[in-house]
């Protein structure tokens, strides 16, 4: 197997970081439109889509949503927070398939970002009430995480290269046909 980075869906795969810090910069409508479309466009157990996307931009706002989880401080220096929403993934009769779609659509919205210049990362909701409460969604439906978008406040951060050894080599990960 070869990792081929000319292939511009592949090369976006891999060069995309976690970007946790960002400029004073709102984003462009245009780039925000695209970014929203991506998640729309992504594919759903039977083509349910059973999410729908909060986005926040006031500062205030996400300032208190930074404190729905220990690793989501993140998003009190974002340009815009994306709520990602869904039934409850725990709920009665739920199907196994919400996060999966819901990480489906969260990547396309990463990857579209990435390729605008647009860095992002997500954020686990930890405190479900404080959610609900600052999110205003039903009783009926659930947050997993936010995601973080900004214009990197180091642009270099975009291409930068990747960490020696960050990732497992794919021998380790990969068998044929059974374990």
């Amino acid at each position: 197997m070869t990792d081929d980075h000319r292939d511009p869906v592949f090369g976006a795969i891999a060069a995309k970081r976690a970007i946790r810090t960002f400029a004073a910069r709102p984003l462009e409508p245009e780039h925000l439109d695209r970014i929203l479309r991506a998640g729309r466009h992504s594919g759903s157990s039977k083509n349910l889509q059973r999410w729908a996307f909060i986005v926040c931009r006031d500062r205030e706002h996400l300032r208190q949503l930074a404190e729905v989880g220990p690793w989501a401080g993140h998003l009190a220096g974002a340009a815009i927070g994306v709520a990602l929403v869904t039934p409850d993934p725990r709920g009665p009769d739920a199907p196994s398939s919400i996060l999966f779609d819901l990480g489906q659509a969260a990547q396309n919205m990463m990857l579209a970002a990435w390729e605008l210049g647009i860095g992002s990362v997500p954020a686990t909701v930890y405190e479900q009430d404080l959610a609900r409460r600052l999110l205003g969604y039903p009783a009926d439906q659930h947050c997993e995480y936010l995601l973080s978008f900004g214009y990197p406040s180091d642009p270099t951060a975009l291409t930068r290269p990747a960490v020696a050894g960050g990732r497992r080599d794919i021998g380790e990960m990969v068998r044929e046909e059974r374990w």
